[in-house]
């Protein structure tokens, strides 16, 4: 087993390697959550607001002339 963690002498550069890799696919993983996250309440803020105000811009458009 120590032989395959050794890997000729690079072990400490291959396994660095992968700790890196992983590190960055957990990071994209959680900042694209977090972005979902913000995205999607923000989204429900501004159709709050929209609703709340009774959607002005269907309000201008059927307006007799």
């Amino acid at each position: 087993m120590k032989d395959v963690l050794d890997m000729g002498d690079y072990g400490v550069y291959v396994w660095s390697c992968y700790g890196l890799v992983l590190a960055v696919l957990v990071l994209n993983v959680w900042l694209g959550k977090r972005s979902l996250a913000e995205q999607v309440l923000s989204a429900r803020r501004r159709l709050k607001i929209a609703h709340s105000l009774d959607n002005p811009i269907n309000s201008e458009s059927s307006s007799p002339s």
